[in-house]
């Protein structure tokens, strides 16, 4: 019997059965079976393939789940560049982006025009190529890769290889790409329909001074199902667009002239940030988290030590200084290893707690930055636990509690967890002993078990120095989001010669817990939009009222509107006063906004000194779209508008605002 995994569900099926499924009504149709093997290898099969005897297990992937769009979408990147190479053997392939539903292709013309009516040749090719051709994955060594596209005369695609540790040959038919990617597509054919979005320009790796660089972009489909399915999802998610959202909030924008994935915030987006920021510190200091503060260069030293410069080097920002290469901290762990090095520890004391809002740097090519979701420049709710190895459990499970509370705040009920393990037959990308991996999988698993959680595990997706536990989102278009991640290290306190006196007063090998409950500040925020469709809980809301007067020309409507607005900033209340312009206007404005409270002052409230108030909240209609809920509220006074709102913010954060 081989387990199978069918939308988080495990079913037992014996070898030589066909598995038999259906669409789903969010994940779309199944494209693929991703199966590990008894010799723990990782393996891709066609969807209408036979469950075979050496499976240990596998996962139906469906087209709309993150495997499976990401799958699909990298292998059809590289169908149009074979198409590419195949109408116009000059060009110069650059690679290619993965975004949700679309991939980029980028290619030099050598300065001649590439028209729409080009672009859509190339797509009559790709589908012909997709139905006559299959996809060569070669993970050949580094320098017969670079022998073989010098060749071909790929020059951008060499230079790519610089930022990819170890990249793949792709072959479709006889010609040559690369990917950082080992998982394709195991039949082209199931590529049934390919579309044009758009066509630009851009220079070569975000320089100026660089050749100018066509794209191609494009999405494709398994089925009609999947292309239907689609359409429904892009008119919702167009509602829910944080980029969108994030200029009519007036949260967050980027400058050329600051650099490309840095995000600047005004104050309505600086305020959310910092309430979001608090409530995150306030609940961990409650948890027996100390606080750390560490900053953002260092020398590339302490990198070399904790292994980052060998196997993280192409992500991350180095300069020199002093004569002495420096890194921007691409990541919070060495330095808060440092704090924790300056003292000798004793049993007693152990587990130490070190939390940090860190802010980390990491390169990503221009073509993959997207709002607030794919950054270079953000910042992370990071957290180091120095514990002894019978602590293990008892820490990760306090860490998964805390997550549960986290999530339950924000409002996120739909996640899972993945436990990730090393990959046995790749043991030279991961740094230490084997009796070391056994012993920290080991106790992730019995972390998890402890729990009685449901959990999936995921064979080499590991980090280089442990294996971790991801906690998978699923938001209401159905799009999965890895947000918290807990990572067990044995090797980082070998490297670090991190220790603590025993009980019998000898010197002992610690281990450490990394972990990362939000993830990226920034990437969680646009999440919530984008979940919330901009309507977010009162305890988070930019703005939370906004106060009104009826008519903008009675002077003792204005006042009142502005004695209101004062109580309600005196009182720690996050207020706008809108009297400018026609009072539907005002309305509008606000709830573009997305100001949850409307209070708007007339007559009545100015003879008796009550509040109307307007309280618009997220909703959803019976297909699960997107539809605010609006209720009316009255008050007897301001005072007791701003209790029930403090109420209603102590409620919503469990107490801890």
């Amino acid at each position: 019997m081989v387990e199978i995994s069918i939308i988080d569900k495990i079913i037992n099926i014996e070898s030589g059965r066909k598995i038999d499924v259906n669409p789903n009504s969010k994940l779309g149709s199944p494209i693929f079976i991703y199966a590990v093997t008894k010799e723990r290898k990782k393996e891709v099969f066609p969807i209408d393939s036979v469950v075979k005897d050496d499976w240990e297990k596998a996962e139906v992937v469906f087209f709309f789940s993150k495997k499976g769009l990401e799958v699909f979408m990298d292998t059809l990147g590289h169908v149009i560049e074979a198409s590419l190479k195949t109408l116009y053997p000059d060009y110069k392939l650059a690679g290619i982006t993965v975004r949700e539903n679309e991939v980029r292709i980028d290619f030099f013309t050598n300065g001649s025009e590439f028209s729409s009516e080009q672009a859509e040749e190339v797509i009559r090719k790709a589908v012909e190529i997709a139905k006559n051709s299959r996809v060569e994955v070669d993970e050949i060594e580094r320098s017969r890769v670079e022998e073989m596209l010098k060749n071909s005369g790929e020059t951008f695609l060499l230079d790519l290889m610089k930022r990819i540790e170890k990249p793949k040959l792709i072959k479709i038919g006889n010609i040559l790409t690369i990917c950082e990617n080992s998982i394709h597509l195991p039949d082209l054919s199931i590529i049934k329909k390919i579309e044009v979005t758009n066509l630009s320009t851009s220079h070569w790796m975000g320089r100026e001074d660089a050749p100018l660089l066509t794209s191609i972009h494009v999405t494709g489909f398994p089925s009609e199902f999947d292309e239907n399915l689609y359409s429904a999802r892009k008119e919702e998610a167009m509602k829910r667009d944080h980029v969108m959202l994030g200029k009519e909030m007036d949260l967050f924008l980027t400058s050329p002239l600051v650099g490309a994935g840095i995000i600047l915030w005004p104050p309505n987006g600086a305020i959310m940030k910092r309430t979001l920021e608090d409530y995150i510190v306030k609940v961990h200091m409650k948890k027996g988290y100390q606080l750390v503060s560490t900053p953002v260069i260092s020398s590339a030293e302490l990198f070399k030590i904790s292994g980052h410069l060998s196997h993280y080097r192409q992500n991350m920002f180095l300069f020199n200084l002093d004569e002495k290469e420096h890194a921007i901290k691409p990541m919070n762990c060495p330095f808060h290893i440092i704090i924790f090095k300056r003292k000798k520890w004793s049993y007693k004391e152990l587990p130490v707690r070190y939390f940090e809002l860190g802010n980390v740097h990491r390169y990503e090519r221009a073509g993959t930055l997207h709002g607030l979701t794919r950054v270079r420049g953000f910042t992370q709710d990071d957290a180091h636990i120095f514990a002894r190895e019978d602590q293990i459990e008892e820490e990760i499970s306090g860490v998964l509690k805390l997550t549960k509370e986290i999530y339950d705040t924000m409002g996120l009920k739909d996640y899972k967890f993945i436990l990730s393990l090393r990959d046995p037959s790749d043991k030279e990308s991961y740094m230490g002993s084997e009796e070391i991996w056994q012993k920290a999988e080991v106790a992730l698993e019995n972390a998890l078990k402890s729990l009685n959680v449901q959990y999936t595990k995921s064979i080499g997706d590991a980090a280089f120095y442990g294996p971790k536990i991801d906690v998978i989102f699923t938001d209401a278009l159905g799009r999965e989001w890895q947000c918290a991640t807990i990572q067990l290290d044995f090797n980082l306190p070998e490297r670090f010669d991190l220790t603590y006196i025993d009980k019998d007063n000898k010197e002992k090998r610690l281990v450490m817990i990394h972990r990362a409950i939000l993830g990226s500040i920034e990437r969680f925020i646009g999440i919530l939009l984008e979940q919330y469709a901009g309507r977010l809980p009162l305890w988070i809301s930019p703005i939370q009222v906004a106060v009104l007067p009826v008519e903008e020309s009675d002077p003792q409507q204005v006042k009142r509107a502005e004695e209101i607005n004062n109580f309600l900033m005196q009182s720690g209340i996050r207020t706008q006063l809108m009297v400018e312009g026609r009072l539907n206007a005002r309305l509008r404005d606000a709830r573009l906004l997305r100001i949850p409270l409307i209070a708007v002052i007339g007559k009545s409230e100015l003879e008796n000194g009550s509040l109307t108030v307007s309280y618009l909240t997220y909703g959803e209609d019976s297909d699960k779209r997107y539809k605010p809920k609006e209720e009316k509220l009255s008050f007897s006074s301001e005072k007791e508008f701003v209790e029930w709102i403090k109420n209603k913010v102590r409620e919503q954060t469990g107490g801890v605002l």
